[in-house]
């Protein structure tokens, strides 16, 4: 924990606006809306601030970066809290869930038919005006019997401010829309509905946002994507809108989707279905024989889908099984192999310029049809290399769009919500390089903050026995992705511009970019979906409008991110909490200080065995290895040991399962064992006593050639060490210093 300061000691008071993130012993950080550094706040300074408010906050630059305090409550972000019902004499109270609320309630009214026991949600009908008073609270429903998973559930949307039904104005006037394209609709578009546009998704899919063809040209390929012309129908200020932007995304449970449109736009008017027309926002790229885009053309269009595939019918027509249900498929074949041979090629060019291959394995939770309170499994999301191609196709064509639009905001100078990923951080790669070291792995760290240097040290991960563990750390130093007005380019795709676009029903950001695209269209004459004169147009979003866009779809992008996995988490505590002292085969996935984490394959879970759990001996941790080592047995656990475990508890609350040893750790075969590693002060230190013996060497006072050239180099940034290492062996290149 940071140490805090009050504002009677900062030198100088600036002030920030941005929403607060309360972790539960107290402390929290504010994010500013413009998008810049985070802001530590103590305990002793956060004041009557709850966790998700906005709030006004003075701060200054302290010893570890920026530290503030809470100077107003600009909003509340919190207007509900969940909890359980339980007796303390002759009151009920309501017991709080969310250990980040800081606060005591003060449960007022009636209970509205709930009962004690009972999971509830209240409102809040009071806040606090200082730290040591309570929330007034009132009971609006009861959630159901806390031993049920969607109980959980639905704390969990209760806390984070997520509603599962819209109000009533969005229904209304979602209600009130057109149930056709009408004739109205067409003008000021192109008529596309010559073009076999067909859309691939999942099999359980219920909105389309996308559809696709491919024409060979005698120079190459010409790819089209039609995307949902959303903002049509969602017009700037009126209530669509502002639920729209308000929700941010859509939000995917394990029981249930909560989408980010009412279902009339969701899955009917802004989903491409098939055999009726529809209305699109369409980019034409061209691109020559190796898949390199040449030129890119957009327009607002009217389409009218051939065809509605899913990943598996597409993977086996292209495998050549077109029996039974999949015969609709024949007839596209020739197409479908088509995309199949563009869609290699994008994919190829693209792991060549660095693209990150980030397919790491998702949680599939299966729940008893009959039952949905019932949790039958919990497995890693498994595709045969047919389906994973077949998705592999749509996600290169979804890509080649964003960039071809990106592309164009960037050529025309033009403002834009872009889509950023930054470099890694620098001090994690500096970590994770120790550690690879210590597995027998050199990492250049100049060349890893590069996209096609961390994809190569990916590359080189592979076979090695702790790959996924090792893979894991190296991606844990990868920033998260977000929107902004600056940009930055998109590290893990290795592109310079890049922007959301091919998601608007699901994405609000997307919406975005299609009206500044709009804009653009109707300035050039060009079909712009009925906003062909610029006065009948909404005025451009400032910089700052837009930057406030960018924060708020990145926190609520977060948020469901959040939910999602906690909603996970619920269900596989849920479905082991029977499994009480069975055993399972897993891998140590992580070590700290305080345990080790376990990954099991079958059933799909991570659990943690605790440092006081392990047998008949006291454990060290080293940090630069992530290594504990037994000091009377001389036993040691690090990443990649395979384990035998036992359940030992489970709490749904803490969506937790601990874990303890139930065998003998083994160390992978074929794979070394990470030894204690010098630190990186240490190798510094080396380094420059060697510097000192080659001048003392010399015996002109000065620095030998090799010496002159490593400290020379190391002025330029570079650790000494490194440096030496470059002037003993200048021929080496980084690359082939960096292979086993």
């Amino acid at each position: 924990m940071r140490p805090t300061r009050s504002r009677t000691q900062a030198p100088t008071e600036k002030l920030q606006v941005g929403r607060i993130k309360v972790h539960p012993d107290g402390f929290g950080f504010v994010t500013p809306e413009d998008g810049s550094e985070e802001i530590f706040v103590g305990g002793r300074n956060r004041g009557n601030a709850m966790d998700g408010d906005t709030v006004e906050v003075s701060w200054w630059v302290g010893p570890r970066g920026l530290e503030g305090e809470i100077h107003e409550i600009v909003n509340r972000g919190r207007s509900k809290v969940t909890g359980t019902l339980v007796q303390k004499g002759r009151k009920v109270h309501l017991v709080p869930d969310d250990p980040r609320l800081g606060f005591a309630l003060d449960l007022l009214g009636e209970l509205d038919g709930a009962r004690v026991g009972q999971a509830v949600v209240a409102k809040i009908v009071s806040y606090p005006h200082h730290a040591d008073e309570a929330i007034g609270v009132e009971v609006l429903k009861a959630l159901g019997d806390p031993d049920d998973p969607r109980t959980e559930v639905e704390k969990i949307l209760a806390n984070a401010g997520i509603e599962d039904t819209f109000p009533g104005p969005v229904d209304a006037e979602a209600q009130a829309l057109p149930s056709v394209v009408t004739e109205a609709d067409r003008r000021d578009r192109a008529d596309l509905r010559n073009l076999p546009f067909v859309t691939i998704d999942p099999e359980t899919a219920r909105d389309f946002d996308d559809a696709v063809c491919v024409e060979r040209r005698s120079t190459g390929y010409r790819l089209w994507v039609a995307v949902a012309d959303v903002s049509h129908y969602v017009r700037e200020g009126r209530p669509l809108d502002g639920e729209a932007r308000l929700r941010g995304c859509s939000v995917y449970l394990p029981n249930r989707a909560i989408p980010m449109l009412p279902e009339a736009l969701s899955s009917h008017m802004c989903s491409l279905v098939p055999e009726e027309d529809r209305l699109a926002m369409v980019a034409c790229i061209d691109l020559d024989r190796h898949g390199v885009p040449v030129e890119a053309d957009f327009s607002a269009a009217v389409i009218h889908s051939r065809a509605r595939f899913d990943y598996p019918g597409v993977a086996a027509a292209l495998g050549g099984d077109v029996r039974g249900k999949r015969k609709k498929y024949e007839p596209f074949l020739p197409a479908l192999e088509l995309m199949d041979e563009l869609a290699s090629k994008l994919r190829e060019r693209r792991f060549e310029r660095g693209a990150l291959d980030l397919d790491l394995p998702q949680a599939v939770v299966e729940l008893d049809e009959d039952d949905p309170r019932r949790v039958r499994n919990v497995r890693q999301s498994r595709k045969d290399p047919g389906e994973r191609g077949a998705y592999a196709m749509i996600e290169e064509f979804m890509l080649a769009a964003n960039e071809a639009v990106a592309r164009s905001f960037t050529e025309r100078d033009e403002d834009t919500l872009w889509r950023v990923h930054d470099a890694p951080d620098v001090e994690r790669l500096e970590t994770f390089a120790t550690l690879a070291e210590g597995y027998g792995i050199e990492v250049d760290l100049d060349e890893t903050r590069t996209p096609i240097g961390l994809a190569r040290v990916l590359a080189e991960l592979k076979g090695h026995p702790a790959e996924k563990a090792l893979s894991f750390q190296l991606l844990r130093s990868l920033k998260q992705a977000s929107y902004d007005v600056a940009n930055i380019g998109h590290f893990g795709l290795a592109a310079g511009d890049y922007v959301h676009f091919t998601s608007p029903i699901r994405r609000y950001p997307d919406v975005v970019v299609h009206r500044l695209l709009k804009r653009r269209l109707a300035t050039l004459g060009k079909p712009a979906g009925g906003f062909p004169s610029l006065a009948a147009h909404p005025p451009l979003p400032t910089p700052e409008e837009l930057t406030a866009i960018a924060v708020q779809a990145s926190l609520t992008e977060r948020k469901a991110m959040e939910v999602e996995r906690e909603s996970v988490d619920v269900y596989r505590t849920f479905f082991m909490r029977d499994r009480l002292g069975d055993a399972f085969d897993g891998t140590v996935s992580a070590v700290t200080t305080f345990g080790f984490f376990v990954t099991i394959a079958e059933p799909f879970i991570e659990g943690l065995v605790r440092i006081e759990d392990l047998p008949n001996d006291e454990y060290a941790f080293d940090e630069r290895t992530l290594r504990l080592s037994g000091a009377y047995s001389g036993k040691s656990i690090v990443l990649g040991d395979a384990v035998r475990v036992e359940v030992l508890n489970v709490s749904v609350p803490r969506r937790k399962i601990d874990l303890r040893l139930a065998g003998e750790v083994v160390h992978p075969e074929g794979g070394r064992r990470p030894e204690r590693t010098r630190s990186r002060a240490e190798k510094k230190r080396e380094a420059a006593k060697h510097d000192k013996n080659a001048r003392a060497k010399s015996g002109r006072g000065g620095q030998s050639r090799g010496a002159r050239t490593g400290a020379g180099e190391a002025r330029k940034g570079e650790r000494p060490a490194r440096a030496a290492k470059k002037a003993k062996g200048r021929g080496a290149s980084k690359r082939s210093r960096g292979r086993r």
